[in-house]
């Protein structure tokens, strides 16, 4: 797993990532769906986490970087919910608990680079899954036009503009990727770098098999639109093969 240096600054994060949009409207209904106790993976500053606590869920974070969860704990004692932050590595955490469901969003699971990663942590997850219990996660499908090295507007927020650059290994499936961060009379005041793996829709279902899981519904976006050639995402319900 990279570095990226923007997990270093949680504030900077929050700013760009805010709480409240499609992808945290879905997350909860399927959190409150499960019926059980939920873990999140890549919980970072909690942005997922402290929603669905604060719905009722009883939800568990868990991340690799200390920064994100220092963010996490605080801003779930400033909004008074309990919830478990664990510091762990996705690929090799033990925990005592099997859990209804497990939520891996925001492209947390493309930082995992290499196919070995891939699965060690997805045969994690399913040791922790209770019996039906579902992996929930989501992936971005990249159209191949923009594997370039072009300069592209990414979003802005405030008065930050960022832009992306980056280069692509065709034999490894990885993006480099660096974002250039931008306010008014301070172009590329930060640039950042990470690395993420690309992970095509095929694939996706050799990986899912190979590791004991059956895809449940995919959907291309989070409002549960149908997944198509020109969807920008890959949403996946998965639930655990029989033995």
């Amino acid at each position: 797993m990279d570095d990226c240096g923007l997990y270093a600054d949680p504030g900077l994060y929050d700013s760009l990532f805010p709480s409240g949009g499609p992808s945290d409207q879905f997350y909860l209904e399927e959190a409150r769906r499960s019926g059980g106790r939920v873990l999140e993976l890549g919980c970072g500053s909690g942005r997922l986490t402290i929603p669905i606590a604060q719905a009722g869920v009883d939800i568990v974070g868990l991340d690799l970087s200390k920064p994100m969860l220092e963010r996490a704990r605080a801003k779930a004692s400033d909004t008074g919910v309990k919830v478990e932050f664990i510091e762990a590595d996705m690929r090799s955490f033990e925990l005592p608990d099997k859990f209804a469901a497990i939520l891996i969003p925001g492209n947390s699971l493309l930082h995992l680079v290499s196919i070995d990663d891939l699965k060690q942590c997805l045969m994690c997850v399913r040791r922790h899954l209770a019996p039906r219990g579902r992996l929930i996660f989501d992936v971005s499908k990249w159209a191949l036009s923009r594997f370039d090295t072009q300069r592209h507007p990414q979003f802005q927020t405030g008065d930050i503009s960022v832009d992306e650059t980056g280069t692509y290994d065709a034999v490894n499936q990885v993006r480099q990727i660096v974002w250039h961060f931008s306010k008014p009379g301070q172009p590329d005041y930060l640039v950042t770098e990470y690395q993420l793996r690309v992970i095509f829709p095929q694939e996706l279902l050799l990986l899912l098999h190979a590791t004991g899981f059956r895809l449940d519904a995919r959907y291309g976006e989070f409002p549960r639109e149908p997944f198509t050639s020109s969807s920008p995402r890959q949403v996946c319900i998965c639930s655990v093969t029989a033995p």
